[in-house]
């Protein structure tokens, strides 16, 4: 059982972790929405353009998703010529996926805000405070299963 000062303590970090993601990704949703783009294409074409040559299944595993979710917003993403679409030459039912040189340079923009405030929150806590936090959120990530 949590007592009174933990069960607060884990309330402000809750609020805390809220308002900090706010803030990573306040300025890349407005960029995406001036493009008629939302948060899901941004976490695709970050995963798309960190693993090049992706397929879809193996997007589908990454982002633990399920196609139909990725269907509508990759087509947008294809149709706004960011990601471009070919067939595994070893197994033509197989679909790779890499971003153009617009969704490469989309998505550095969008990552490179996110890089920067990490930078600044990581520059401010110090090496021992970025590490606690990396342990943290790999922590968080390991029991979800990721």
């Amino acid at each position: 059982m949590i007592d009174d000062a933990s069960r607060e303590r884990l309330n402000d970090s809750l609020v805390t972790l809220h308002f900090a993601f706010r803030g990573l990704v306040a300025e890349p949703d407005n960029i995406l929405k001036d493009q008629g783009l939302s948060r899901i294409h941004h976490r695709l074409l970050f995963f798309i353009g960190h693993n090049d040559n992706l397929s879809v299944n193996e997007l589908v595993d990454t982002m633990r998703l399920t196609k139909q979710a990725i269907h509508k917003p990759l087509k947008t993403l294809v149709e706004k010529e960011l990601v471009a679409v070919s067939r595994d030459s070893a197994d033509k039912r197989v679909k790779r996926l890499t971003l153009t040189e617009a969704g490469a340079d989309l998505e550095q923009r969008l990552t490179g805000i996110q890089h920067d405030l990490l930078l600044h929150a990581f520059e401010e806590v110090g090496p021992a405070g970025a590490d606690a936090w990396r342990r943290v959120m790999d922590t968080m990530a390991r029991r979800l299963g990721v």
